[in-house]
């Protein structure tokens, strides 16, 4: 897949497991850039864009998942949770004795409860039968930021879910450098590789390591295009 900006020179090319590093010094063209990302306008932005797969061109909404706040993962995207409560009812339907054997507790639990209405002089009881989905929402079924967990760690865990839910977009980060050391972007750069997804660092000061498995584009503060 290809980032492809009017006004440079350059596409960015994205590739399932190398991580893309887009750097960008002038720091009123990083706004424009990353603004023009966030709202996802495309052609029709401050600065306009378009993604592209060989000679197709790709719609913003559905190419790109910006995350523009590296410390509020976007946990509760109902695009991934609904891919993955799917996998679930699918795995449920195919294992005939597990199915069979939670729907015999779930019936265990529901004569329990009906016990309740006992001292009712009216017909109490269970209007809709049991559904998996149902159930799962009702438990919060899902993934979770977890506190006591480093940044990596739920940094890792997020794109790990980003996999589960089948997630063929670009995941773009705003300065994710500024919360890792260089050690940490090895092991990020790793588990990326690891997932063959396809991620997307843009970032607004330059950095003069090198690391495996990342491709980088920078624009100085002469506006020149460095790779």
């Amino acid at each position: 897949m290809r980032l492809v900006f009017s006004g440079f020179e350059n596409p960015l090319e994205l590739e399932a497991g190398e991580v893309s590093v887009f750097e960008i010094e002038n720091g009123a063209l990083f706004a424009r850039v990353a603004a023009s990302l966030k709202l996802g306008c495309g052609r029709y932005a401050l600065e306009p864009y378009s993604f592209w797969d060989e000679e197709r061109e790709i719609m913003p909404k559905d190419a790109l998942m910006l995350i523009s706040d590296p410390l509020s993962l976007p946990w509760d995207d109902k695009g991934f949770l609904s891919v993955v409560v799917k996998q679930v009812e699918r795995e449920f339907l195919e294992d005939e004795d597990l199915r069979t054997e939670v729907e015999e507790t779930e019936g265990v639990l529901r004569r329990k409860l009906e016990l309740l209405g006992m001292g009712f002089n009216a017909d109490i009881g269970f209007a809709l039968e049991w559904d998996l989905k149902r159930y799962l929402k009702f438990l919060g079924f899902g993934i979770a930021f977890q506190e006591e967990k480093t940044f990596l760690d739920n940094l890792l865990n997020f794109l790990s879910y980003a996999l589960d839910a089948g997630c063929k977009k670009v995941i773009c980060f705003v300065n994710l450098k500024t919360f890792l050391t260089k050690k940490e972007l090895e092991q990020l750069y790793e588990h990326i590789f690891f997932l063959k997804l396809k991620v997307l660092l843009l970032e607004n000061k330059h950095d003069n390591s090198s690391y495996e498995h990342e491709r980088k584009m920078a624009i100085d503060l002469q506006f020149l295009e460095h790779k």
